[in-house]
């Protein structure tokens, strides 16, 4: 699961399910049957902190045997704690996160 989402009433985490509705995509819990927002409840999946910011990450492939080339751009949420010190470098740049770069926002990691 790309992040930690949780039922705001029982706080499962496992038995949701997402269904597109006319305002975007809802999560069901199959536990309780609360119906809410996906955004409700974004929270980072290694700190459980809701501060996350959008930042945009390219997406690259080998097009010719060792030629790495970007073949797109994804935005990507990034946790303003757990991703510091990639933020702070990305905006100093100017540009995107990196490629090969996996935000802790995304996929939990132990802290160290």
């Amino acid at each position: 699961m790309p992040l930690h989402f949780e039922c705001p009433r029982c706080g499962e985490t496992e038995e949701l399910v997402g269904r597109r509705g006319a305002g975007g995509i809802e999560l069901h819990c199959e536990r309780c049957g609360r119906t809410f927002p996906r955004d409700e409840r974004v929270r980072c999946a290694t700190c459980g902190g809701d501060d996350l910011v959008v930042r945009p990450q390219v997406l690259t492939q080998y097009s010719r045997g060792t030629q790495l080339s970007v073949v797109g751009w994804t935005d990507t949420h990034c946790c303003t704690v757990c991703d510091a010190d990639a933020l702070a470098r990305s905006e100093r740049a100017n540009g995107p996160i990196p490629a090969d770069y996996r935000p802790r926002a995304v996929t939990a990691q132990p802290t160290t």
